[in-house]
This record gives C-alpha cells, structure tokens and sequence, in this order.
C-alpha cells in the first residue's frame, strides 16, 4: 500500500477504517462492516453518503442499472468494501471504473478480511476521467475462430457487445452491461426482451418457476451477460440449461469483464451438451 493515502478526508476513512476493525476484526460480511463505517462516520462527525445511486450515462441517455457505490465521503472520495479471504486485480479495475463514471477524483479499496487493516487498502486516483476514444466497434473485433458458428443475428449482438464494452470498460455489474446492452440494441433496431419468466416443464408438467430467461433477441437468439475472471464450464452448463427452458435453439454467452472481448464470448446451443 503506498504509504502516502492522500488529503483529509482519505485519513479520516482510513482512521474510521481502522476503529471498526480493531474491534471485530476480520470474518464478518461486507454488509456488516458498512453499517459499522458508516457508525463511526457519523459519530465523528465525517460527511458521507451510503449506496449512492450511479445512472450510467451511455452515448448521452442516463440508464438506470440499479448500480450503487458503497460510500462516498465528503463528495470526493470513493470507499469500495470488500471482505474478501483473496483480493483478485478485478476489484482494483472495478474501483477504477466506479471513479472514472463517478467523475469522483479518489478511492479505497478496503478489505475488512484481513489480519492487519493497512495491507487491505489500496488507494487509487481517477486518471483517466473519461472513456477512452475507440474507433467504431465491428464485429471483426472478435476473432476468426470465434466468428465460426455465429449467425448474422449473433454477429449483430456481438457488434453491440463490443460498442458498449468499448464505451464502459470492465469493472461494473453485470446488470450495467446489460442494460447498457439493450439500449446498444434498440439503438440498431433490434428487437428484445429482458428478464422474461421461463416456464420450467418436467415429464409434460409445468413446474412452478421464477428462473427468468436473461436477453432474448428477435424472439430467437437468448444472451448471457457474465462478469467474470473466465468463462466456466458450469456457466456454460447453466446457460445452456436456460436455453432449454426457453426453448431456443441457440445463444451466445458474453464475459463483460476480459479486458477485451475478443476470446471471450461463446456460442451455446441447446441440442449440445458442450460447445
């Protein structure tokens, strides 16, 4: 951690940090160390604001994505909470993003699940505020051997994917993507629909369900948006599960937080049982 944690309200988090933790040490959930934060904010008097609502803004038009920050403190400074047993470099490219759609110029990143507080903080500062300028995105962005297989359909969501990967970055949460996604594709005047309730059928019988099928597109191409480190079999096993019960014939799994996307999207099909 560098050592030098910058003005006065990094301090004065950090000092709060440190009170919650040397009484409860680490094993709680992040849930618990945010409320006992935000406790001690207030008992010593710090501004703050806790689970601030974050629209996205994408090509102009505000999105909501249901996204919020864990706490922001004196209006210029980003807490992200972890409690967390090992602390993979994605979360450090997650408080990037927040800081650079925030528009908030500092963050911690704090790991309440740690032996000693200070090795579980990583400051970092928003350097790049905005998105980086891309050339326009096109399907050709994937590459060739992933292009095999795909229908024009998938290559057009796929085009879409890229556009708005290339405007957000990694680091959000899936629903972000997604609903930054849909709009790339009604932009492009395609048709879908979100979160559609599948009806889950066994031996003729309809079993009750709240399994909803994730992105349907021109009633035919279903889409799994993932944020994760890879995409794994058993998420390919899953997907491939609500196609069936969507009863498609094909879908394509996209993994929102590689740094590019070319490698990390699948296509899936329902008659087989590994692509």
């Amino acid at each position: 951690m560098n050592a030098d944690l910058g003005g006065k309200h990094s301090g004065a988090l950090i000092g709060a940090a440190l009170a919650v933790h040397r009484e409860f040490g680490p094993g709680l959930d992040e849930a618990d160390y945010e409320s006992a934060l935000c406790l001690e904010l207030t008992a010593r008097g710090i501004e703050h604001q806790r689970q601030v609502p974050l629209p996205l803004i994408y090509k102009g038009v505000r999105l909501d994505a249901g996204y919020r920050l864990d706490v922001v403190v004196g209006g210029n400074l980003l807490a992200e909470l972890k409690a967390l047993e090992v602390m993979h470099p994605v979360f450090e490219a997650q408080l990037l993003t927040h800081l650079r759609i925030s528009q908030i110029p500092l963050g911690l990143l704090i790991n309440f699940n740690v032996l000693m507080l200070r090795q579980g903080i990583v400051r970092r500062a928003n350097t790049n505020p905005r998105p980086p300028v891309a050339p326009p995105a096109t399907p050709s962005a994937v590459s060739k051997d992933d292009e095999s297989g795909f229908d024009n359909l998938s290559r057009e969501v796929i085009a879409a994917a890229i556009e708005v990967h290339r405007h957000l970055g990694g680091g959000l949460l899936r629903s972000a993507y997604e609903t930054c996604l849909c709009h790339e594709l009604q932009l492009r005047g395609l048709r879908f629909v979100r979160s559609q309730t599948g009806e889950v059928r066994y031996r003729n019988t309809t079993i009750p369900s709240a399994k909803e099928i994730p992105l349907l597109v021109e009633n035919a191409l279903m889409v799994t948006c993932l944020c994760a480190i890879d995409i794994t079999p058993l998420q390919l096993a899953c997907a491939r599960s609500l196609l069936r019960v969507a009863r498609r014939a094909s879908g394509i799994v996209i993994n929102f937080h590689a740094p590019t996307l070319a490698g990390h999207i699948r296509r899936i099909c329902a008659t087989s049982k590994s692509d």
